[in-house]
């Protein structure tokens, strides 16, 4: 995956880099071409300003620093010399006035020649001194550019860095946000670039948040509207096998067994538009969940038998947990329902209530046919079935259980059993605040 961050990061150091690198280069080459014709100049007003005297000048007893040596020279108009640099190298003569660079005692000199009515002067300066004090002068001049290129990258890197914890923030806030939530993503501490994003972001949910309010309406008035003439259907049903033929009970079951297969897929449509919407949940209470998990068994051992299945009660430990009666009766029927519906004849279905600390755990354990554990994180899926299509079911009632756990902040967890063949469903959340808070 691409990273911005990093993308700009690597550009502006190349950028910085060549800008750099070519900024220093030209102030180099300026700051050394001022030099030399600095050090031109000196050779001229040297060469202006000789002394009239003739005399020679005994030699110093210590010969001077190399870069404050100068060579100098004069002449007569006749062509004698009255004036030499005492101890210096003899630097040939030039033709004509002006600068020029002569070898002399195997090293390079700059020359000045100066003519004038009564004399001439000429000076002369090692060049390795002044190419020294140019080159000097050059990198003193380029020196902070360098200094500026890791600094710039630096200050360019954190911006990057504030600008990227900016949109960590904002996408913190949009993942914490619920599927029912209808508040706009601010904007407000945003970059004005990244603005017309999240607008755009906040078109889009408020669009999706309106289709799924149509799809819930439409789940709950198609439910509703159904479940009337279905039961009518069961009525005239029943009155039909009443008086039917003996020779035509097998139809009639068949026809039976539709209608009830019909009436239970809209009583879970209508059940699911009824736990996706917060303001059909029924009032809030204490629930004693050992006796309410025992008595949800109890309404399912009817159904068990005539499959054919051990439906029982394992380990029951005191647990008080706060919620709808109703809503968490569907959530722990659904739940049960489903591992007797997938539990082949003379199988069995533990269930049990544990306390952990300040939480509770409810299991319930099938010796069913499993599912493959790719299809596990699709579970709750709607209309999803990982079972064999031999076992009749619509698909809902894990989606119900998870909308209704959702509501009451409780987490199902659905594995595959390791001891056998079957699932093991974990019900877990907190215990009641006023039941362990009380003495």
């Amino acid at each position: 995956m691409t990273s911005l961050r990093r993308t700009a990061l690597i550009w502006m150091t190349v950028l910085l880099t060549v800008v750099g690198l070519a900024a220093f280069a030209i102030t180099y080459e300026f700051a050394r071409q001022e030099a030399a014709d600095f050090l031109d100049g000196q050779l001229h007003q040297i060469a202006l300003n000789a002394g009239d005297t003739a005399t020679d000048i005994a030699a110093p007893s210590a010969p001077p620093d190399p870069e404050d040596q100068f060579v100098i020279e004069i002449w007569t108009a006749a062509g004698t010399v009255v004036r030499r640099t005492p101890n210096g190298p003899e630097i040939p003569r030039l033709d004509h006035p002006g600068h020029a660079t002569v070898q002399a005692a195997g090293e390079e000199w700059r020359v000045y020649l100066a003519h004038g009515a009564t004399r001439s002067v000429q000076v002369a300066q090692r060049m390795s001194v002044r190419q020294e004090l140019a080159e000097s002068s050059a990198i003193q001049a380029g020196a902070p550019i360098l200094v500026l290129i890791p600094l710039s990258w630096l200050v360019i890197a954190w911006l990057l860095g504030q600008l990227s914890g900016q949109l960590r923030n904002l996408a913190g806030d949009i993942a914490k946000r619920s599927l029912d939530s209808r508040d706009p993503v601010p904007s407000s501490n945003v970059p004005a670039e990244v603005r017309p994003l999240v607008e755009g972001m906040n078109v889009l949910t408020g669009r999706l948040q309106d289709a799924l309010e149509r799809q819930k309406r439409f789940v709950a008035d198609a439910a509703h509207e159904l479940r009337t003439p279905l039961m009518a259907m069961q009525v005239q049903l029943d009155n039909l096998v009443a008086g039917a033929d003996p020779h035509s009970g097998h139809a009639n079951a068949e026809l039976r067994s539709g209608v009830l297969r019909a009436r239970r897929l809209v009583e879970q449509l209508l059940r699911l538009a009824r736990s996706e919407d917060a303001g059909e949940s029924g009032a809030s209470e204490s629930i004693e969940l050992s006796d309410f998990v025992t008595q949800c068994v109890a309404d399912f051992v009817p159904i068990a038998e005539s499959g054919g299945i051990d439906l029982g009660i394992g380990k029951v430990e005191p647990a008080t947990i706060d919620g709808s009666r109703a809503d968490l009766a569907l959530l722990f029927g659904n739940l049960i329902d489903n591992a007797i519906r997938y539990t082949p004849r003379g199988g069995s279905v533990d269930v049990s209530v544990n306390r952990v600390a300040d939480d509770f755990v409810v299991e319930i354990k099938d010796t069913g046919c499993g599912v493959s554990e790719v299809d596990i994180p699709r579970l709750f899926d709607r209309f999803f079935r990982a079972a064999p299509v031999d076992v009749e079911g619509s698909g809902l009632g894990l989606s119900i259980a998870a909308a209704v756990a959702k509501r009451h902040g409780l987490s199902i967890e659905i594995a595959n059993r390791s001891d056998t063949k079957g699932l093991i469903v974990r019900v877990s959340g907190k215990l009641s605040i006023a039941r362990l808070i009380r003495p």
